[in-house]
């Protein structure tokens, strides 16, 4: 499932917004720093795990 630009931005924002650090979030999000660099620069094709658990992050304020 794609990740895109305009995704990565939604990410970077949550995260400036909710002041987290990027070890921060990839541990809440239970994926490795590196992967969540990749979801950050855009265009990363995520597996389903990867996927939901970003955007049932993203939404949780909804």
């Amino acid at each position: 499932m794609l990740i895109d630009n305009a995704m990565a931005i939604k990410v970077r924002k949550k995260r400036a917004v909710d002041n987290l650090g990027k070890v921060a979030l990839s541990k809440k999000l239970k994926i490795t720093t590196r992967t969540l660099a990749k979801i950050e620069a855009g265009n990363y094709d995520a597996p389903k795990r990867i996927y939901q658990s970003v955007m049932n992050w993203l939404v949780e304020d909804l």
